[in-house]
């Protein structure tokens, strides 16, 4: 009979990176020198990122967040179908979705709250 065992388990991965902090003459000048390379892929993405730098993470973190055509309030507090409070704890699953807590112990991403205790209604601010 065949017998089969589910685990989980974590792994950790440690990396070095480098963090290049250039002016945007530095940066235009780059481009210039990468643009002329012969294209190998590391080239091309470094390239690719001084075309599209990403946003800073030090900005303000987003103040909604649309799930399944609804978009939500992460300053407000949420009911779900049994009468249970939600708030969005500022913190995000690894898809970038954000985690809710209950009653400030039970915190999961947004989409498992849906699927378990949804639809979600918006509690009028005081």
């Amino acid at each position: 009979m065949a017998h089969a065992q589910y685990e989980t388990r974590t792994r950790t991965v440690e990396e070095t990176v480098v963090v290049l902090e250039l002016t945007e003459d530095e940066a235009d000048e780059l481009r210039d020198v990468l643009g002329e390379s012969d294209g190998t892929p590391t080239r091309v993405r470094i390239l690719a990122a001084l075309q599209k730098p990403e946003p800073s993470k030090a900005e303000e973190p987003a103040s909604t967040f649309e799930y399944g055509g609804v978009v939500y309030d992460l300053t407000a507090t949420y009911r779900d179908d049994e009468g249970d409070a939600w708030r969005f704890t500022g913190e995000t699953h690894s898809d970038g979705s954000p985690k809710l807590h209950c009653a400030g112990s039970y915190r999961t991403e947004i989409g498992d709250v849906l699927a378990a205790f949804g639809p979600l209604t918006k509690v009028p601010a005081p």
